[in-house]
């Protein structure tokens, strides 16, 4: 029963973390940060920890090789490779002091930690790695790999030397990145999604460390002779290192995938501002429009779908320029500045979308007003916020404020 347990739950985190680490590899030859290789990297390398921590996949790999616990093995080198590359992001995720204005921390360049990184994990996980396969090939002969290494062998020293090693250069670097992302969380108090994402890392990396950290009470309970925690060892240890992997796993994903969905979001968002524009000049599009259903299943390429949908809004905004009446503007400021209350932004995208609608009315009766408008509303918006301002235009396209101000205006 409790293989049969651990082989369901195994191999179904193992999976959990092969798509994260097809979904960071696709992430990474988007943009080709190297935050985001080391974590495709380092998820890889957790994938492979669990799917041979599996004990149906470590006894093939034993039968196979006819090397026991070669399974084990490859599931701590795995978790050594992890460990390195967190202790690679704590070097890439430096705090805003160390870092040049305007540079954010996924998109620091890998040469300006490149001795950092040659000191603080080449000279450390490499010597590690390699003692730790000196120390297994010095494994007495005739082990059995079918019984839990750590609490049954203990007391060989060889093995017990195995162990304490894996065990400190793992929890090393998982205090190396739970310590970062505390502090990082600390900093981050605008950034909802940021800080969200750094706490679960953190809170994953201690329940992870509270693996190591039960790990080494069976361990020394079992060297010194004594049995009687064993099961912490193979109950508790376990659960909290496969709790904190997935606690992980939600910090690894989840700035991504709330960033995903708010891509959606704003994609579906503006297409009424969009079907509008093609009605300026439909040759302004790239491609027809698709059909509702079909742009609700939208799930890829959204990043490059919203930039040419704002680019195809933006040229219709200037082309319906020399329609847009001048009384609208003028109407829509005084509506707007009626409203206190409103934003900033809120206020420029209501009148964004008076003037916008006034001049498709105009264009639609082909009544070229006598004064138009010389300055676009909106126009002068900054480009990191340009996408936003137009989800705000597209909200108001068809709300009171316009109503409003057209009716003025007429």
């Amino acid at each position: 029963m409790y293989d049969l347990v651990a082989n369901c739950l195994y191999l179904a985190i193992g999976a959990l973390w092969v798509v994260l680490a097809v979904f960071k590899s696709r992430a990474w030859r988007r943009q080709r940060f190297p935050a985001l290789l080391v974590m495709a990297v380092a998820s890889a390398a957790t994938a492979v920890s669990f799917l041979c921590s599996a004990p149906a996949v470590a006894a093939v790999i034993n039968e196979s090789s006819g090397v026991g616990f070669l399974g084990l093995l490859i599931v701590y080198v795995a978790r050594l490779l992890f460990g390195a590359g967190a202790v690679v992001l704590v070097l890439l995720w430096a705090p805003p002091s160390r870092r040049r204005a305007g540079e954010q921390a996924w998109a620091v360049p890998y040469a300006a930690v490149r001795t950092q990184v040659r000191r603080k994990v080449g000279w450390v996980y490499g010597p590690v790695i390699a003692a730790m396969l000196v120390l297994f090939a010095l494994f007495p002969p005739g082990l059995d790999s079918s019984l839990p290494l750590d609490t049954t062998y203990a007391a060989q020293p060889p093995v017990l030397a195995f162990l304490l090693v894996y065990q400190a250069a793992f929890a090393w670097g998982l205090w190396q990145l739970g310590r970062t992302c505390r502090r990082h969380a600390t900093a981050a108090a605008a950034q909802r999604l940021l800080r969200r994402s750094l706490r679960c890392l953190a809170v994953g990396s201690a329940l992870i460390g509270g693996y190591c950290l039960t790990k080494c009470v069976a361990i020394g309970a079992a060297a010194a002779g004594t049995h009687v925690l064993d099961w912490v060892g193979s109950v508790v240890s376990p659960l909290s290192g496969c709790v904190g992997c997935l606690v992980l796993a939600v910090g690894w994903a989840g700035a991504a995938a709330a960033g995903w969905r708010q891509r959606r979001a704003d994609y579906r968002a503006l297409r009424p501002l969009w079907t509008a524009a093609m009605q300026v000049d439909g040759r302004l599009a790239l491609d027809g429009p698709r059909r509702p259903w079909a742009e609700w299943l939208t799930a890829r390429d959204l990043e490059w779908r919203l930039t040419r949908r704002t680019r195809e809004i933006r040229d219709g905004q200037l082309a319906l320029r020399p329609w847009v009446p001048e009384d609208v503007v003028a109407a829509a400021r005084r509506c707007a500045a009626e409203h206190p209350d409103m934003a900033p932004q809120e206020r420029e995208a209501a009148v964004a979308a008076a003037a916008f609608v006034g001049g498709l009315r105009a264009l639609r009766a082909r009544q070229r007003p006598e004064r138009h408008c010389e300055h676009t509303p909106g126009a002068d918006v900054a480009p990191g916020d340009e996408r936003r301002h137009l989800v705000l235009v597209a909200r108001h396209l068809q709300g009171p404020f316009v109503t409003r101000v057209l009716a003025e205006a007429s």
